[in-house]
């Protein structure tokens, strides 16, 4: 096996040359005979002879599986040190190609924790036990990326298939970790904590308490009786901090799983069972579910089957087991009654709304630390900023450094700094850069930025400006 080759996205990814094979480099001498067999079964014919001639029988079993994108990259990643923990050894590797020959498996580098694994996607691997030889092959729907697993023994097919899964679910790199629900690792651009979102301390104190305390009293609660599957309903208009939340949790919980579900994560109505099923197998997992709206409104508006596979995923036969659920919505009012109001589903619905005062001024401190500004401006813009949302302050601040450089560069008095621009900016002042590197904002500059970003907020909502 030379070359690691990814179908993903029809592309061929490289992973380094430490990491290139799978077979073990010292085999045994039982391991080095079976694997002889297998090669010269290959002589004659490939397939069915060739499994044979490994098994050393003609009437293997087999036990087939399909495994939705991540959970069958989870088993195919965890396999080589499954076989390693309970004593065995992987003697090749191949792909069929057709009647008569054979190639490289197919392996996807997947990098995580500072290391990459591979994960097979399409082939077989041959592997021997002191008592016992098995054979996993792996057949990846590049449609879906869904991956058919099977396991074929000379013992127990479905013997085999259990222990993998119990140790997947121990052993895998997903456990502890901020993916997405396709898989794919959440980025970390720049750290976030708890500081980094403005919120009323009433709310923080009831997210953590049902998210963060939740999850670390988990075992206590369960001996007290207490279900510990919960679910939370975040919901306010744009920008008022729902999507930062995700990032903060992301980040902050440890010892935890956190799968991002974006809308473009699911795919049909049985994404919900994939997704659900996948933080039973990582818990303790969050589940973070952003635009809850698109998926989930009421009955009479939506003949979707995938609401009632949401609602049988969220609350059905299976127990959530140390699963917390967080969606996010700018619609409260459109989603079905049998979520919004259901608890076991959904426990505790959440109002994001428009910073109060105290945040205002705590938001704009932090936004305004590289500028100079007189204390009266200050609470002045904070006063003037009511009813803003997170997203709101955060452009208009943008906009004063904007017009404070701009005010720097054209020089003080220069029309050039008011022209086109709405709301009355006659008296802008020339904002001069201080000796540490700040910028100075002025009560006009204030103004102006107000004005304009009234105007543009009027624009949007369809208001004539006259």
């Amino acid at each position: 096996m030379n070359d690691l080759r990814s179908c993903d996205s029809g592309q061929e990814n490289y992973a380094p040359a430490s990491q290139q094979s799978l077979v073990d480099a010292n085999l045994t001498a039982a391991a080095k005979a079976a694997r002889d067999r297998a090669m010269m079964a290959l002589i004659p014919a490939v397939g069915r002879r060739m499994v044979a001639a490994f098994l050393g029988r003609d009437d293997y079993q087999k036990v087939e599986k399909r495994l939705p994108t991540p959970m069958g990259h989870i088993l195919m990643e965890c396999l080589p040190e499954c076989v390693k923990d309970r004593g065995g050894q992987i003697t090749w590797s191949i792909r069929l190609n057709g009647p008569g020959g054979v190639i490289n498996p197919t392996l996807f580098p997947v990098r995580a924790d500072g290391r990459y694994r591979l994960i097979l996607l399409d082939g077989y691997l041959f592997i021997h036990f002191p008592s016992e030889l098995v054979i996993i092959s792996a057949d990846w729907d590049c449609t879906d990326g869904s991956t058919t697993a099977c396991v074929r023994s000379n013992v127990s097919s479905g013997a085999f298939f259990n222990a993998w899964e119990r140790y997947a679910q121990g052993h895998n790199y997903f456990r502890g970790r901020a993916f997405f629900a396709d898989g794919k690792e959440v980025p970390k651009e720049r750290s976030y904590g708890w500081d980094d979102i403005l919120l009323p301390d009433t709310t923080k104190q009831l997210i953590r308490r049902h998210v963060e305390g939740f999850l670390a009293n988990r075992l206590r609660l369960r001996g007290l009786g207490v279900k510990t599957r919960r679910g939370l309903i975040l919901t306010g208009p744009p920008g008022t901090g729902k999507t930062l939340l995700g990032k903060v949790l992301s980040q902050t919980l440890k010892g935890v799983s956190f799968i991002w579900v974006a809308p473009r994560h699911i795919q049909g109505a049985a994404s919900f069972n994939s997704v659900i099923g996948l933080a039973r197998f990582v818990a303790p997992t969050v589940v973070f579910l952003e635009d809850l709206d698109l998926f989930a409104e009421e009955r009479e508006h939506n003949g979707w089957a995938g609401l009632g596979e949401l609602m049988q995923a969220l609350d059905g036969a299976v127990d959530n087991e140390d699963v917390v659920c967080i969606a996010t919505t700018n619609r409260l009012e459109v989603i079905e009654k049998a979520l919004r109001n259901r608890a076991g589903r959904f426990d505790r619905v959440v109002k994001f709304e428009a910073m109060d005062a105290p945040c205002r001024r705590q938001f704009l401190g932090k936004l305004l630390a590289k500028a100079s500004i007189d204390p009266q401006d200050a609470e002045y813009l904070a006063e003037a900023t009511d009813g803003y949302t997170g997203a709101h302050i955060e452009e208009l601040t943008n906009t004063l450094y904007i017009l404070a450089t701009e005010a720097e560069n054209t020089g003080a008095g220069d029309d050039a700094v008011a022209e086109n621009r709405p709301g009355d900016a006659a008296g802008i002042e020339a904002a001069s850069a201080d000796g540490d590197g700040h910028i100075s904002i002025t009560r006009q500059l204030i103004d102006a930025a107000l004005g304009e970003l009234q105007f543009e907020r009027k624009a949007r909502l369809g208001f004539q400006v006259v």
